[in-house]
C-alpha cells in the first residue's frame, strides 16, 4: 500500500512540475516571439514579462533554476542555440542579445539600462531610465558574479572571470580577469 501511494504521489509531483513548466514557458510566448520547441526552463524562476515584450529563443536553450528575468514593454531578449543560463538576473528594457553556445552562471547580472539622475538637486529616478543594448557573442562563459552593464558588446570566444564588472566592450578571443591584490597578514 505504501509503495502504491508513493508511486501515485510521485506521479502527481511530476504532473504539477510539468504544469508549472508549461505555464512558465507560456510566459515567453508573447506576440511576435519565436521560441524553439526544445527550450527548457528549470524550477524556482521569477519572470516579470510584459505582453509587448519580444523573445527569440533558439534551439536547445536552457534557463535552469533560480533566475530573475525581467523584460519590460517593447524589450527584446534574444538567446542563441545551445546557451545555458542558471541563477542569473537579466533585466531588459531595451535589448539583450546573447549568442550561441554560451554558459552564463551563478550570480551573473545583465542590465541594458541605467536610472536617470539629476545633479541639482541630486536625485535618482525610480521609474525613468536611460535604455540601451547589451550584445554577447558566441562561446562566452561568465564566471560567478559577473555584472554586464548597458551599451556593452562582448565578442566571440570570451571568458569573463568571477566578479568582473563589464562596463566597456570586450574584443573577440579574450579573457577578462578581476585582478585583486590579496593581502595576507600574520596575526
Amino acid at each position: 500500500m505504501k509503495s502504491a501511494l508513493g508511486f501515485i504521489f510521485s506521479k502527481l509531483q511530476n504532473l504539477v512540475k510539468a504544469c508549472i513548466n508549461q505555464h512558465q514557458r507560456g510566459v515567453f510566448f508573447t506576440s511576435g516571439s519565436q521560441i524553439h520547441s526544445s527550450f527548457k526552463i528549470g524550477s524556482d524562476n521569477f519572470f516579470d514579462i510584459t505582453p509587448t515584450s519580444k523573445f527569440d529563443i533558439a534551439e536547445n536553450v536552457t534557463i535552469n533554476q533560480s533566475n530573475f528575468i525581467t523584460v519590460k514593454p517593447n524589450g527584446k531578449l534574444i538567446i542563441g542555440k545551445n546557451t545555458y543560463i542558471t541563477r542569473a538576473t537579466i533585466s531588459c528594457l531595451g535589448e539583450v542579445n546573447i549568442g550561441e553556445n554560451c554558459i552564463l552562471g551563478e550570480g551573473m547580472k545583465i542590465f541594458d539600462h541605467n536610472h536617470h539622475y539629476t545633479k541639482e538637486p541630486f536625485s535618482v529616478s525610480k521609474t525613468e531610465f536611460s535604455i540601451g543594448k547589451v550584445k554577447i557573442g558566441n562561446n562566452v562563459w561568465t564566471g560567478a558574479n559577473v555584472v554586464i552593464l548597458k551599451d556593452v558588446t562582448i565578442g566571440n570566444n570570451v571568458i569573463l572571470g568571477a566578479g568582473c564588472v563589464i562596463h566597456k566592450d570586450v574584443p573577440d578571443n579574450s579573457i577578462i580577469i578581476n585582478k585583486q591584490d590579496q593581502m595576507i597578514k600574520n596575526l
